[in-house]
C-alpha cells in the first residue's frame, strides 16, 4: 500500500483527515483506515470485474495480529508491575525473620549475664542415618563441643548450641563452624548437610529478570530460591 497518501482524494471521500493521515504515514494506514477503504473498494468496482481483495483482507489479518500482540503485551506489562508489588510486600515481611541458609558457620554472641545465647540450624540427611555427631569448630580448628544426636530419618532436623564447651564453661564470641557427620545403613561414615539460621537484615528486589535477594545477616545476599526455610 503506498505511503504517498497526502494528496490521495479518496481521503476526503472517506472522511480521513489530512492531519491523521500524515500521522499514520510514518508506520502505514491505521485498521480503520483500511477498513474504510476497503468498504469503499468493495462499494465503487465493477460487478462484472471484482477486484482481488486478497491483498487488502492479508493487510487486515495482520492488523490483527499485532493488534493482539500489543494487548497481550499490555496484559504482560500489568501482571509485571502487579508482580513487582506484590513482591515488594513480600519483602517487607521479611525483614527481621530469621531464615535458614545452607552453610555449616555461623556467629556466637558475647555472653551477657542472664540472657541465652546461641547459635542454631538444622542437619539434613538425604536418608536414614544413625549415630549423628556434630562437632563445634573453632576459627583456628580446634575442637570445642562435640554433640551426640543418635539416629535420625531424611529431612530437617533442628540444632542449638548454647555457646558451652564440653566442660560447660562459655566460649568467647566470635565465628564458629558446625561439622556434621553420621553413619548411614552400611555403617560408613558420611557427612551431612548444614543450614544456620540467621537474621534478614534487608531485602534487594529483582530487576530485569533476576531474582528477589535476601541480605542476610553473615551471609550477605543470597537467592530466595536459596533459602531452606523461613521461621
Amino acid at each position: 500500500m503506498p505511503k504517498e497518501i497526502n494528496n490521495n482524494p479518496l481521503y476526503d471521500q472517506l472522511g480521513i483527515q489530512k492531519k491523521q493521515a500524515e500521522k499514520k504515514d510514518q508506520n502505514g494506514l491505521a485498521q480503520a483506515d483500511f477498513l474504510k477503504l476497503l468498504m469503499a473498494q468493495v462499494q465503487n468496482q465493477d460487478p462484472l470485474k471484482p477486484q482481488d481483495n486478497g491483498e487488502f483482507l492479508g493487510q487486515m489479518a495482520q492488523f490483527s495480529t499485532v493488534s493482539g500482540l500489543q494487548d497481550m503485551q499490555k496484559s504482560i506489562d500489568n501482571l509485571a508491575n502487579s508482580f513487582m508489588s506484590n513482591q515488594a510486600l513480600q519483602a517487607s515481611s521479611l525483614v527481621g525473620r530469621l531464615v535458614l541458609v545452607p552453610g555449616g558457620s555461623g556467629f556466637l554472641p558475647e555472653h551477657v549475664e542472664g540472657q541465652d545465647r546461641f547459635m542454631a540450624g538444622a542437619i539434613e540427611p538425604d536418608e536414614p542415618v544413625k549415630s549423628v555427631k556434630l562437632e563445634v569448630v573453632g576459627a583456628n580448628g580446634e575442637l570445642v563441643r562435640t554433640m551426640r544426636m543418635g539416629a535420625m530419618d531424611s529431612g530437617l532436623e533442628r540444632f542449638v548450641w548454647d555457646g558451652l564447651d564440653d566442660a560447660g564453661n562459655p566460649v568467647k564470641a566470635g565465628k564458629y563452624s558446625i561439622r556434621a557427620t553420621a553413619l548411614d545403613a552400611k555403617d560408613e561414615q558420611i557427612a551431612l548437610t548444614t543450614h544456620m539460621l540467621a537474621p534478614v537484615d534487608s531485602v534487594t528486589l529483582g530487576r530485569n529478570g533476576e531474582k528477589m535477594k535476601l541480605n542476610v545477616a553473615g551471609f550477605g545476599a543470597m537467592d530466595i530460591d536459596k533459602i531452606r526455610e523461613i521461621m
